[in-house]
């Protein structure tokens, strides 16, 4: 068991490194605005490892028992979702049904976003 100190600290380190990873992926996407990422580590009902509002533009990303380059996955996915709401405008148009045109190209954007940010920077994958 680490003590609450160490878990703050780890915590600290953790929202940074998301933090940063955020800055990239809001550049590399283009983003009108950086999204609010809350990282959570109770699974909400109905959710698998992250979630997009799209009426408020917040993220919530499970966290708990995951590596970093795995959250940040999360966070991609979900921010091409928010680049893709920014470019149609109406949220009833987005289709993010398993196979759909929307999701594939997250799937797909959110993959090229990590493997550039991870040949960027030393131990992201560690």
């Amino acid at each position: 068991m680490i003590s609450f100190k160490k878990y703050l600290t780890e915590q600290a380190e953790m929202n940074d490194k998301v933090s940063k990873f955020v800055d990239f992926a809001s550049d590399y996407l283009k983003l009108g605005r950086k999204p609010n990422v809350t990282l959570i580590t109770i699974r909400e009902p109905n959710m698998t490892t992250a979630y997009y509002n799209l009426k408020d533009g917040n993220m919530k990303i499970y966290s708990k028992g995951r590596a970093l380059f795995d959250i940040c996955r999360s966070i991609a996915h979900e921010m091409v979702h928010q680049k893709q709401h920014e470019e149609i405008g109406d949220p009833d148009q987005l289709d993010g049904s398993t196979g759909s045109p929307h999701e594939d190209e997250a799937n797909a954007l959110a993959g090229r976003i990590i493997r550039t940010y991870g040949e960027q920077v030393p131990g992201f994958y560690e």
